[in-house]
């Protein structure tokens, strides 16, 4: 407790701490609502666009959504799954993004008008690309390895052609424990690398801006 309460490196540790949970609640439910309401208006779109045959694609959605088909009634359970994973995703990673970045926060903020607490100030943050694309690229890895995983433990991994896809864009990925392995590290290295980039581009507008 003495150390949440602490100060480093100017930032008040337990203010920090608990603004890094209201925040990643507040991305998560904000990811999951968007989700569920992408899901919900796509299934819709896609009965009046194919009707009968509307169920071809997004069907294939059934696989990580139980109960879930393009209809009505699947519209809503789609939505909810949709609002779970989503949710999920968006919490964790946020949460992990806290957890690397650490007190280095105070490295991070930008601010015109000085104050003996940096977290209290009006300042613009700029992303640390490290601890992003850590965060980021480790829970999408995670999730190409189970969602793999879960194709290869109900049976119908070789049936999953859709999947097999990525294979073109994530090299040594199969529908296969090992492949899934494979692809889950070289997606880290994607999102890693990616997360890198977009944050050297932002801090380069927000230096610029704040000049």
């Amino acid at each position: 407790m003495q150390v949440a309460n602490s100060n480093v490196d100017g930032v008040n540790l337990k203010l920090l701490h608990a603004a890094i949970r209201f925040n990643a609640l507040m991305l998560g439910l904000t990811g999951g609502t968007i989700a569920a309401v992408v899901i919900y208006f796509a299934t819709h779109a896609s009965m009046a666009r194919w009707g009968a045959d509307s169920g071809n694609y997004l069907g294939l959605l059934a696989v990580f959504f139980p109960g879930y088909s393009v209809s009505s009634g699947g519209a809503w359970i789609g939505a909810f799954w949709a609002f779970v994973y989503a949710g999920l995703f968006s919490w964790l990673s946020y949460r992990l993004y806290g957890r690397v970045l650490g007190s280095r926060i105070s490295e991070l903020l930008l601010s015109a008008a000085p104050t003996d607490n940096p977290v209290l100030r009006p300042s613009i943050m700029r992303l640390h690309g490290a601890s992003l694309g850590l965060a980021i690229g480790a829970m999408a890895g995670l999730g190409l390895f189970f969602s793999t995983t879960w194709l290869v433990v109900r049976g119908t991994a070789a049936e999953s052609v859709h999947a097999a896809l990525l294979a073109n864009y994530i090299p040594g990925y199969s529908v296969s424990l090992l492949g899934g392995l494979v692809g889950g590290l070289g997606l880290f290295v994607f999102v890693f690398i990616g997360c890198q980039l977009l944050a050297a581009v932002y801090n380069k507008i927000v230096e610029t801006r704040h000049k």
